[in-house]
């Protein structure tokens, strides 16, 4: 479902199967449902009672329902794209309000990473009849949808996989946290169109529980780090989110209360992701493990995101009269240098607008002493986000300057005589 060979794989049987599909683009699937949409409602506007249609739908119309059902179970990144609503970002693209988003690049690498991982696990799988599943440290920079990305990954499974066990921890309880989560979840199933819709969640606790009735028979967890039994202690998860991980107090009842109840199996997916919280601790402990596929993190993979990735994010609209200075190309250089690890092999060369909101919000930082936060929230590699946030011997612009002047190492022959 994340991996385009296994989906086309799970297409090919549902077609042998006898089951008709036709892949539309997203702004096609989005006006013929729109206007299904439309039949809820009477001529006033009003919503019409218990479920009810303006008139019965005509076979294309359920040629179509029946072909985006199919589409949506077995291609995530399809049903994300097109039916997954939730609170748009006015500043990327020109869609806001409630509703489904176009994707960014840092989505689509997630969903990328997550198939690469997921075919290996059927090849083990089909080899040895066991596999960990997909287990994925996600290191990121602020605002690239990892947390809404790893959300629908669970409300999917929900919706389409009857028996799924789904499970979300964060922070802490109330708005700001679980309460955040619920209520992303609870946005995104009222806005199922009626014919994804699988009924009223029950159970239905604020901030703690949703489920959905027999056949589906789903349920998602929430849960606060900070509870006093510890993270999801006895129970076993199918799919689960661990959000911010980075700034919880007491990371490491993740490796002891939580990791040996995730289940092996083919269908496991565990998410943990963050923006880094400076030097030091659980989180720089295993993602830099993983990163570097020490013993015993071999069934993991390393996501990271740098700051430049969605390339219309962070941009800003560059005088005609700037010229960037010295520090700021030596950036740009070492992103160049460093950006084939994390983008798919491929060198990325800054824009100009890039480099120009990168050397002002730089600038605006480093102002207020802030120089270590900037580069922990907007790295651009893994090293610069586990900057010491503490006044150390030596000045965080030093550090940083000579990360900047690094070269690649150069091979050489050293010739010894007889």
């Amino acid at each position: 479902m994340y991996s385009p060979n296994i989906t086309d794989r799970r297409l090919f049987a549902a077609q042998k199967a006898g089951l008709k599909f036709r892949r539309l683009s997203r702004d096609r699937s989005l006006e013929i449902s729109g206007k299904l949409e439309k039949l809820r409602r009477a001529q006033d506007g009003t919503l019409l009672p218990d479920g009810q249609l303006a008139r019965p739908l005509d076979a294309a119309e359920n040629e179509f329902i029946e072909s985006e059902r199919i589409l949506c179970k077995a291609d995530f990144e399809y049903y994300l794209s097109r039916y997954h609503a939730l609170d748009r970002d006015p500043g990327v693209g020109t869609e806001s309000g409630i509703g489904p988003a176009r994707l960014l690049e840092s989505q689509r690498k997630f969903i990328r990473d997550l198939g690469k991982r997921e075919e290996v696990v059927h090849a083990e799988y089909a080899k040895h009849k066991h596999t960990a599943g997909i287990l994925v440290y996600a290191h990121k920079c602020r605002q690239v949808a990892f947390t809404a990305t790893a959300g629908a990954a669970k409300l999917h499974r929900m919706l389409f996989w009857p028996g799924t066990r789904a499970f979300a921890a964060t922070l802490k309880d109330g708005p700001a946290g679980t309460g955040e989560l619920y209520k992303r979840d609870l946005t995104a199933i009222q806005n199922l169109p009626f014919w994804l819709y699988p009924g009223d969640p029950y159970p239905n606790v604020k901030d703690e529980e949703i489920g959905f009735r027999a056949p589906l028979s789903t349920r998602m967890s929430y849960q606060a780090e900070n509870q006093q039994t510890g993270i999801g202690t006895g129970t076993q998860q199918d799919v689960s989110h661990l959000t911010e991980v980075p700034l919880w107090s007491y990371p490491q009842r993740i490796r002891y209360s939580f990791i040996p109840s995730i289940p092996k199996s083919i269908g496991t997916l565990h998410v943990q992701e963050g923006t880094s919280a400076g030097k030091g601790g659980y989180w720089q402990e295993v993602s830099e493990q993983c990163r570097a596929r020490r013993p015993g993190f071999e069934d993991w993979i390393y996501i990271f995101v740098p700051w430049y990735l969605n390339s219309t994010k962070y941009v800003a609209n560059a005088p005609d009269d700037w010229h960037p200075e010295e520090h700021t190309l030596k950036h740009a250089e070492m992103v160049a240098r460093t950006s084939p690890e994390f983008n798919n092999g491929m060198t990325v060369h800054l824009t100009r607008n890039q480099l120009y909101w990168w050397q002002s919000t730089r600038a605006m930082h480093a102002q207020n002493n802030e120089t270590a936060s900037f580069l922990a929230n907007y790295p651009a590699t893994p090293e610069q986000s586990f900057t010491n946030w503490a006044q150390g011997a030596l000045p965080v612009e030093l550090l940083e300057r000579m990360e900047l002047d690094v070269r690649d190492p150069r091979p050489y022959e050293v010739h010894v005589a007889a």
